[in-house]
């Protein structure tokens, strides 16, 4: 048999070839580590990026921030911070390998969304989202095709819906919410491309564009505007859509004959001036867990079976009906 001693060189060299098949840790280039320092000179040198510091040569290992597998910045993460100061740094642009941006619950950012962010072609997911932020939505963005998600919610943000959002090939979730836009919603933006489009409380007017897509659209919420018109063209039997909130609209539209779609789990309508019955396609809607259909011009009777033991009466309050018999009365006699 052979002695352990004579496989310790055959060991030695299992290891020096191993320590050469090992990748060796990258460090991130030059020029993203004084994107970075310009960044945070921006900001106003927050106590919150304290590791971004000329004393690690590695800025992969900073705090808010990750890096590819190649070393370069992908992913820059700042939220919560009451220390950070200043406009969104146009020095962000240098950060070319940008996959993910996410500038979060930062009271001391302001001034406007820099067009130059158009550089950052990679691009997929972008928040700007808690801050005291204002100006328009830079047309620009529409440029970065590779746009998956856009939150630019709880702003200050003024202006329209650019119309060139409606052009983003891959965009999927885009929610503009709690800001002061104004003017219509762009005519092919609602087209069912989107996982979640959410646009309430805003000051938005007009009809909701018409969408005849029957694919992946999961969530809309385009409450507490001051939108009109039709919008039954949202309901679909078929569609796999799981929550709509449009309520405190002006939006008119019959109920009575809508299929909604089995997967429905959020349904407000509530105050608007829709008319109409409520229509039996809600009996089948195991999965509804909130209904809120008040303040509306609806009357009854309610159909047999209806689920309210579940839902109760109160989502059927305040209904003017104008012809047959009234809403609120026909719950209770239930």
């Amino acid at each position: 048999m052979a002695s352990t001693a004579s496989f310790l060189p055959l060991l030695a060299l299992l290891l020096v070839a191993t320590a050469h098949c090992s990748p060796l840790p990258q460090l991130c280039p030059q020029a993203d580590r004084q994107a970075l320092f310009r960044v945070k000179q921006a900001l106003g040198s927050p106590l919150t990026l304290k590791t971004w510091s000329p004393a690690s040569a590695d800025c992969c290992a900073w705090d808010h921030l990750t890096c590819n597998e190649a070393g370069r910045v992908n992913n820059v993460f700042i939220d919560g911070a009451d220390d950070v100061r200043g406009q969104i740094p146009s020095a962000l642009a240098g950060l070319t390998a940008l996959m993910s941006l996410s500038l979060f619950r930062l009271p001391g950012l302001q001034g406007s969304i820099p067009a130059c962010l158009t550089s950052l072609s990679k691009l997929e997911f972008l928040t700007v989202s808690h801050t005291n932020v204002s100006g328009s939505i830079p047309e620009s963005l529409a440029r970065l095709h590779s746009l998956d998600s856009v939150d630019l919610s709880n702003n200050k943000l003024t202006g329209s819906i650019p119309n060139s959002f409606a052009d983003m090939p891959n965009l999927r979730s885009l929610d503009l919410r709690r800001n002061q836009l104004t003017g219509r919603i762009p005519a092919s933006l609602v087209q069912g491309q989107f996982r979640s489009l959410v646009l309430s409380y805003n000051q938005l007017t007009g009809p909701i564009p018409r969408d005849d897509a029957q694919d992946e659209i999961n969530t809309v919420d385009l409450s507490h505007n001051q939108l009109s018109g039709d919008a039954s063209f949202l309901f679909s039997e078929g569609r796999p859509i799981g929550k709509v909130d449009l309520s405190y609209n002006n939006l008119e539209f019959d109920l009575s004959k809508l299929k909604f779609p089995k997967e429905l789990t959020y349904l407000d309508l509530s105050h608007n001036r829709i008319s109409g019955t409520v229509p039996r396609s809600l009996e089948a809607l195991s999965t509804l867990q909130t209904l809120d259909l008040s303040y509306n011009n609806l009357c009854g009777p309610l159909p047999k079976l209806h689920g309210v033991m579940r839902h109760g009466c109160k989502p059927y309050e305040h209904n003017l009906c104008h012809r047959g018999a009234p809403l609120e009365s026909s719950c209770h006699q239930l």
